[in-house]
Formats: C-alpha cells, sequence, structure tokens
C-alpha cells in the first residue's frame, strides 16, 4: 500500500492516480524529451555544422593559395622543349589574355614584343596553328631569332609536322649552334621518326653544351633509355 501525497489516502499499488484528489502518483520526468532541450540540440548541432565548414573553407582556401592555383599567369620570352607524345589541347580559359593582346596588336602593329608575347600566349594555350602564325609574323623582322625558331619548331611537332619542326631548329643552330634546347628537341623529334641514331647525336650534344643543368640532365637519360 501507498499513500497519496496530497491528500493521504492509502493507495493500491495498481493506482496511477489518487481516486480522492486526482494527483498523479508515478510522476516522471524526462530531460531528453523536454522541448527547450530539443530546442538547444538543435542549436548546438546547427552550430555545429556552421563552424564546421568554415574551418573546412579557411583550410581549402589556404591549401589552393600556397600551391600556387592563384598564381597571375606570367607570359616570357622562353624556350619549350618537345614531349615525347605531341599535346594540341586547347585552354580556352586564356581566350580573354588572347583578345586584350590582339586589341594591344591593332593599336599598334609595331608592338613587337606584345605580339612575341601572345605567339607564346597562344603556343601555350593549345592554339599552335595561331602561334606559328604570329612566330612567322616576328620572324619577318627578327629572322635569325634562335628562341622564336625553337618554339615554333615545337608547334609543328606538336601538330604532327616534324620535318617542319626539324627545318626550323635546324635553322636555330644555324644563328646559335650551342642551342642547348634545340638539341635535346632535335633528338626527340627524330625518334617521333624512328631515327635513333641521329636522336642519340643531338642529346650528346646537348650534354656536351651542359651535363649540370636540367637539360644536360634529361639529354642524358634518354641516351640511357635508348
Amino acid at each position: 500500500m501507498k499513500k497519496c501525497k496530497v491528500c493521504g489516502e492509502s493507495l493500491s499499488e495498481k493506482f496511477n492516480f489518487c481516486p480522492n484528489c486526482g494527483d498523479q502518483i508515478n510522476k516522471k520526468t524526462s530531460k531528453n524529451f523536454s522541448p527547450n532541450n530539443q530546442q538547444n540540440n538543435k542549436a548546438i548541432s546547427v552550430k555545429f555544422v556552421v563552424i564546421s565548414f568554415l574551418v573546412l573553407l579557411i583550410i581549402g582556401t589556404s591549401i589552393l593559395y600556397f600551391s600556387g592555383i592563384f598564381d597571375a599567369h606570367k607570359i616570357e620570352n622562353h624556350n619549350q622543349s618537345v614531349n615525347n607524345q605531341a599535346n594540341t589541347g586547347a585552354d580556352l580559359s586564356k581566350l580573354e589574355e588572347i583578345n586584350n593582346l590582339e586589341n594591344i596588336l591593332k593599336s599598334n602593329p609595331e608592338d613587337y614584343k606584345t605580339l612575341l608575347d601572345l605567339a607564346h600566349l597562344l603556343n601555350d594555350s593549345g592554339f599552335k596553328e595561331k602561334a606559328i602564325e604570329k612566330y612567322q609574323q616576328y620572324l619577318k623582322k627578327f629572322p635569325k631569332e634562335a628562341d622564336v625558331l625553337v618554339d615554333m619548331g615545337v608547334c609543328y611537332y606538336e601538330l604532327g609536322q616534324n620535318q617542319n619542326a626539324i627545318m626550323y631548329m635546324k635553322e636555330a643552330l644555324k644563328y646559335q649552334p650551342k642551342h642547348q634546347i634545340a638539341h635535346l628537341n632535335l633528338g626527340i623529334v627524330h625518334l617521333a621518326i624512328d631515327e635513333k641514331e641521329k636522336s642519340k647525336d643531338y642529346w650528346k650534344k646537348a650534354v656536351e653544351i651542359n651535363p649540370n643543368n636540367e637539360i644536360g640532365k634529361r639529354a642524358q637519360e634518354l641516351i640511357n633509355s635508348l
């Protein structure tokens, strides 16, 4: 037997409510199911998700920044060494930059620095035929520029026109016999047409010019691979 805490009525164990005053005998409360606790839990969950997202965003941005993804594209006079396989895929993201350079040339056709920058950008962006046009236009004014002849040869190689590539790279060697990249590239182009002995000769020359820089080391690796 138990008694009601309100009116003192004696009660059987089976009663959950006092028949005299109606008070609840077995009062149970649960923190887990209170509305306030549910709201608090929801608030904490939303806050946790927002903070986690911000942390991940900061970390991801930092990684991209320090990896150089946000670096500006730098145009410079340069030589390229050809790859073993041609790559003619165009980078359409450079169209605005290309158009800007073309507009500068329209206003000043004698701006040969911009002309060469445009040729290099077209080359780097995969517009090989357009790059060749600009290189040829530049070479009309400066026909003995070995670097430009080599770059144009790279374009021909990547278009699959190996004989043209060889012709312009050999022409570069007329004006600059110790042009190391020209020798390296000529070896690669001759390898593409299965002339291994000529490839080896050009690579040996590249090593003789400078065995310690990256071009010389690559030439030696190619010799070893044969």
